[in-house]
């Protein structure tokens, strides 16, 4: 079976600690459909988005910018979600309202359940281990509330099916946490692995330790973390390629999954190594869902960039939204933080799309980051440093960027454009505090209908968007300013957008029944200590 959630149930669930349930009958259990590309359309240059936005107020909205089109980029960038358009809704929560065509909540597959698999009760560190080395296909590892401590690499080597999922998991989020205190702690090569409901915590006073949660590498594919709490790392998963039987060519984790984890720090990390709570290099198909991520940054005294999200290396058609993103909250005066970024400068030697299988991929003329979508996502407090942002975009190829909002930016600005001098990157419907940084740019920023306001004129807009609070004050600004996005149907907590759409991750203008996404994105700010 697997599991579909509405995103109301899945932020509720987040905010609140708890799992969600509701096994859907219906599912194959192969876990095939991330919301990406079963169903897709590829998206062109015929574009809605073409300066018809409208404002009531003084507050900036572009009109587009910069070049007119990305070529056509094809695959997950293009998704339209019609391969949710025929689930059963929850009871209570249909629209009532004018939405663009699909009045159903966005009920995305997040992976099998471990129902039907063999149960493989664990109750101390021995048996965890032992658990882990010996685990086979449709093994359901199960651990006993309680506190385990580690401090050793532990491998994950096994491989499991696509019927027949390896867990690793506690019954309920919240009973059972790990302290890890290794360099890495996790170091997965075996496919088909789902880690749910532990909170890992990185234990460690010396500076050279906690480097990662979880190293993924290799043939590791269909890899899902769900409903975890990971706290106190570098990077707290870093996933790359490596050779495997021989080369020159490496082979990279296709397909990982993050659902509905809660990824952050209580303390400055002082290890001088890359700071990115997913640092990952290559691979195709990810997904980043629903996650809260918070207080990466570095100390002053280690001059290093954070970002939440940063796939590079060639990483392929990857998917980004409705995630909760809070760079600093308890901690203000740490170093450079971003909160997506996509692309840097990687060398070909470590790069995915290696074609001919020569060691060299094709970061450098096709992009770090290819293809991605980048939907209905809140970023907040990515101010400190030069080079700091929200959203930023180094070397990339063909993603598209679209109805997210970007909040306490300033002195910085929402989006830090350098790009790919041979590939347009798409910015549309967004929210973005301060606008973009183009002074590095190395192509024309396609941009259009993006509302660009100040710090002081946000905080117009919204309640009280420092604490949390995104509920309208005065939305003339963004409320129902566009023909709405077919890549972008639903918004930040699922709920359908309307046919003339709100700009921002959240849609205020369609009715329905149910918890007011607003107060849905309050529970999971709260959450943050």
């Amino acid at each position: 079976m697997g599991i579909r959630c509405s995103r109301v149930s899945l932020a509720l669930a987040l905010a609140l600690g708890s799992g969600c349930g509701g096994d859907d009958a219906n599912s194959t259990g192969t876990g095939t459909d991330p919301g990406t590309t079963a169903g897709t359309t590829g998206m062109t240059d015929t574009d809605p988005t073409t300066a018809t936005s409208v404002s009531s107020t003084g507050v900036n909205t572009t009109g587009g910018t910069g070049s007119t089109g990305s070529g056509g980029s094809t695959g997950s960038a293009g998704t339209t979600e019609t391969s949710e358009t025929n689930e059963t809704t929850d009871a209570g929560t249909d629209s009532s309202g004018t939405t663009g065509g699909d009045d159903e909540l966005y009920e995305p597959d997040d992976g099998p359940t471990h129902e039907g698999g063999t149960i493989v009760d664990v109750c101390n560190e021995s048996e965890i281990l032992a658990a882990i080395a010996a685990a086979s296909s449709g093994d359901v590892i199960t651990v006993c509330p309680g506190t385990y401590n580690f401090n050793q690499l532990i491998s994950v080597n096994a491989d499991g099916a696509d019927a027949a999922r390896i867990f690793l998991r506690a019954e309920a989020p919240g009973t059972v946490t790990f302290n890890l205190s290794h360099i890495e702690n996790f170091k997965i090569s075996g496919k088909f692995w789902i880690f749910e409901n532990i909170t890992f915590f990185g234990d460690c006073d010396n500076a050279n330790a906690c480097e990662h949660a979880f190293h993924i590498v290799a043939d590791a594919d269909d890899v899902i973390f769900r409903n975890n709490e990971v706290v106190n790392f570098a990077s707290h998963v870093k996933l790359n390629g490596e050779i495997v039987n021989g080369g020159p060519a490496k082979s990279f984790p296709d397909r990982t999954w993050f659902i509905n984890n809660f990824w952050h720090n209580t303390k400055y990390v002082n290890n001088d190594a890359p700071h990115n709570i997913l640092n990952l290099d290559g691979g195709k198909d990810h997904v980043v869902r629903g996650n809260i991520f918070a207080d990466y940054s570095t100390p002053a005294s280690l001059p290093k960039s954070a970002s939440a999200v940063y796939p590079k290396a060639s990483t392929l058609r990857m998917l980004i939204e409705q995630n909760l993103i809070v760079c600093e909250k308890a901690r203000t005066d740490g170093e450079t933080n971003r909160g997506i970024q996509l692309g840097d400068g990687a060398p070909a030697s470590i790069c995915d799309g290696d074609d001919d299988q020569d060691g060299n991929g094709d970061c450098v003329e096709n992009g770090q980051n290819q293809e991605a979508v980048v939907r209905n996502n809140i970023v907040i407090g990515c101010n400190n440093g030069g080079s700091s942002a929200g959203i930023m975009v180094g070397s990339d190829r063909e993603s598209r960027i679209s109805h997210n909002t970007v909040y306490d930016a300033e002195p910085r600005n929402a989006a830090f454009y350098e790009g790919h001098p041979d590939h347009d990157t798409l910015f549309r419907f967004s929210v973005l505090e301060n606008g973009f940084n183009t002074d590095y740019a190395k192509r024309p920023l396609n941009e259009a209908n993006n509302l660009t306001p100040s710090h002081a004129e946000m905080n117009t807009i919204f309640t009280a968007p420092g604490g949390g609070d995104f509920s309208l004050a005065d939305g003339a600004s963004i409320t129902e300013q566009n023909a709405a996005d077919p890549a972008v149907p639903h918004d930040f907590c699922g709920y359908p957008r309307g046919d003339t759409a709100d700009l921002g991750a959240i849609e205020y203008s369609t009715t329905y029944d149910g918890t007011p996404c607003a107060a849905i994105v309050q529970e999971m700010y709260d959450r943050i200590p």
